[in-house]
């Protein structure tokens, strides 16, 4: 099963499926904003749990192999975004950690050190919490709240065919990738480059033929700009609303009063001699 097939099935056999998306996607974004608006790592650890319910509520945690490559890709950005913030403290400041790594020059401070760690479980919470609407909404519902935000609809268009046409080009490059093993493409460091060079280029030019014949297949089938829609999805309710905003409040509320409360560097220092 292609990587679209797999997504799109999961989105439709989801639980949340019947959700309005644009009360789904007003939840999300409320969490979200409160997560930035307040310094408490204990609102980030929240949001984060209640991305993992709704994720496990939705799918059972069954997450393709395409979406799981991309969480590891998010995590190790993640992880070397909040150290790289973490050793740049203020040199005005004493230091946990002072030195030369590699290249950098290390000044690690307990403020640099705690929001590195703030950064990193705000960043977790958004990936999760954006999974969970992305694997319980299909394409076009998202498509058509979009047009019920007044979006352009070349806007809206163009997203749905960049997902659609996206995954073809994928399957080329991972069919190239294949190729080129079968034909030790990958005996060294300098032929695994030119391996995936010629993989990259190969899949620009298949974009481009392929950007030419979809657009006569389109043509001919007299698509007018839009991609109709038969199933109307859930409009969104005054429920939604008040929930959120409810939520979002009580969240901001405990983020202001738990500031300071999860401090990391206290929680670290006995493993580092801090």
């Amino acid at each position: 099963m292609s990587e679209q097939l797999e997504m799109d099935e999961l989105a439709y056999s989801s639980r949340m499926l019947d959700w309005a998306p644009l009360g789904k996607l007003l939840l999300v974004m409320a969490l979200l904003i409160v997560g930035l608006c307040t310094d408490s790592i204990v609102v980030p650890l929240i949001t984060f749990t209640i991305g993992i319910i709704l994720m496990a509520y939705s799918t059972n945690m069954r997450i393709p192999t395409i979406l799981a490559l991309g969480i590891a890709e998010a995590i190790v950005i993640m992880v070397i975004g909040s150290g790289m913030i973490s050793i740049m403290g203020n040199e005005s400041e004493p230091a946990l950690w002072d030195g030369q790594l590699l290249w950098f020059k290390v000044h690690m401070t307990v403020t640099s050190f705690n929001k590195a760690w703030l950064i990193f479980f705000r960043a977790v919470a958004g990936v999760t919490l954006m999974l969970s609407f992305a694997s319980s909404t299909p394409i076009p519902h998202l498509a058509q709240s979009l047009r019920s935000l007044r979006c352009p609809k070349e806007l809206v268009e163009l997203i749905v065919l960049i997902y659609r046409y996206a995954f073809l080009l994928l399957e080329r490059f991972l069919v190239m990738l294949d190729a080129a093993q079968c034909r030790l493409g990958y005996n060294g460091p300098m032929t695994a480059i030119k391996s995936y060079g010629g993989a990259m280029a190969g899949t620009f030019i298949f974009s481009m033929e392929l950007a030419e014949k979809s657009e006569a297949s389109l043509a001919c089938r007299n698509y007018q700009g839009y991609l109709p829609i038969y199933r109307l999805p859930r409009s969104m309710s005054w429920k939604w609303v008040v929930f959120t905003f409810a939520l979002a409040a009580v969240l901001l509320y405990i983020g202001w009063e738990t500031v300071g409360l999860i401090d990391m560097e206290h929680i670290f220092a006995p493993y580092f001699g801090w």
